[in-house]
């Protein structure tokens, strides 16, 4: 009777679990339309005007770059490698004012003697300023004239792959730097200095042809292709045309000579801002020109005079041209025949005191060159006899490439 009781319960139980599992089969559709129903929340996109709505990045990792599209004006532009033609020219160092000439240059040596990367920036440097170096112990600037250290600093240059020192060797071979000139020795360092100078290269190759073979007369049996004059004349005109200062200046010389002052002036002129001997001979031509205005037909006759008594006095005191006694006696005594004073009495004194036997007395005249006369006929000497001022050339044809801070105030040398 028990057993019968127990077993009517678990009946009872097993339906009524099967009751509830098919009720929620029934209701199962309707709560998922209710679920359904209900409307997500909209996405809104982030204020990026208000720093309260920025993106966290994470601490310690950096937020990511923009990307630029390919073609925009802000991609940067492309790196060019060190030591390649399109790399810019090393900034040399300039001098200290505080600092002595030893100490000046102490510091060159340093930068010069650098070991840096081949083709980097200070390896650019070190060869640049011991391109300097060179220049300034060839022509004693900041340091005393040593041509043999000249030559060692170009030497290092040109290891260095500095172009121009193989123009500073070049003058060495020559000049002659350490030992004798060897002219055609210097032909060697031409051709890689073409490409970085050609004007100073073709003067180079000028002073070359003039020092293994001095100007000769024109033979009329030699035509243009052949005759070495006209070859080196076109040779000076290229180097001129390149822009080279020296060649412009040798030009000059040339036509002053030739009393082409009107060929003279532009040359002088072109090559005045990097040469100061053609400065100094620009100068020294407008004075001429300007003395030769003086003796024009076109002048009145006490002009003219005045004219004469000017080119006398240049004459005797070597002004702009070698001095010429002669020259200046004849001047003189046109002056005085034209009724100037001064030149009369100049005239007079010149032939106060003749050398035995009735000539001029040189070394008289020497003493007349520092004296003045007055329109009285007074004389005014001179207590320090006056300084010739000549057409001159730099002392050497790279002296133009010296930095203007880098050069010092000093009277030019004749070459």
């Amino acid at each position: 009777m028990r057993k019968d009781s127990v077993a009517t319960g678990v009946r009872r139980g097993c339906i009524a679990l099967c009751i509830s599992m098919l009720a929620l089969l029934v209701t199962a559709p309707d709560t998922q339309a209710v679920v359904r129903a209900i409307p997500g929340a909209q996405i809104q996109p982030p204020n990026t005007s208000s720093a309260q709505h920025a993106p966290v990045q994470p601490a310690g990792v950096a937020s990511p770059s923009s990307i630029q599209p390919a073609g925009t004006s802000v991609a940067p532009p492309p790196i060019k490698p060190s030591g390649q033609p399109g790399a810019s020219a090393p900034k040399l160092m300039e001098p200290d004012e505080n600092d002595t000439d030893a100490e000046r240059i102490r510091k060159l040596e340093a930068t010069a003697m650098v070991s840096a990367k081949r083709g980097s920036a200070a390896d650019r440097l070190a060869a640049r300023t011991s391109w300097l170096l060179g220049l300034l112990y060839l022509h004693g600037e900041h340091a005393p004239v040593d041509r043999a250290t000249a030559q060692k600093w170009f030497e290092r240059a040109r290891t260095l792959n500095e172009p121009m020192g193989n123009a500073g060797l070049a003058w060495c071979e020559i000049d002659g730097c350490v030992g004798p000139p060897s002219p055609r020795t210097a032909r060697n360092y031409l051709p890689p200095l073409k490409n970085a100078n050609p004007g100073l290269a073709l003067f180079l190759d000028w002073k070359i042809q003039e020092r293994v073979a001095p100007v000769q007369g024109t033979s009329a049996t030699q035509s243009t292709h052949t005759n070495p004059d006209i070859q080196r004349m076109q040779l000076l005109q290229q180097a001129a045309q390149a822009g080279n200062a020296s060649a412009l200046n040798e030009l000059g010389l040339i036509n002053v000579t030739a009393s082409r002052y009107d060929l003279a002036l532009p040359q002088f002129t072109s090559a005045a801002k990097r040469s100061p001997a053609a400065a100094s001979n620009l100068k020294l031509l407008n004075v001429r020109i300007e003395q030769n205005q003086k003796t024009a037909p076109g002048k009145s006759a006490s002009d003219r005079a005045e004219g004469w008594y000017t080119e006398a006095r240049r004459y005797h005191r070597g002004e702009g041209v070698p001095s010429n006694y002669a020259e200046a006696i004849r001047l003189y005594q046109l002056a005085a025949a034209a009724g100037h004073p001064p030149s009369r009495r100049m005239l007079e004194l010149i032939y106060s005191r003749p050398a035995p036997g009735g000539s001029v007395n040189v070394a008289w005249m020497r003493q007349l060159a520092s004296m003045d006369v007055t329109a009285e006929g007074a004389i005014l000497s001179i207590s320090t006899p006056p300084t010739p001022l000549l057409f001159v050339r730099d002392q050497t044809p790279l002296y133009e490439f010296i930095p203007q801070e880098w050069r010092k105030d000093r009277s030019l040398g004749q070459r």
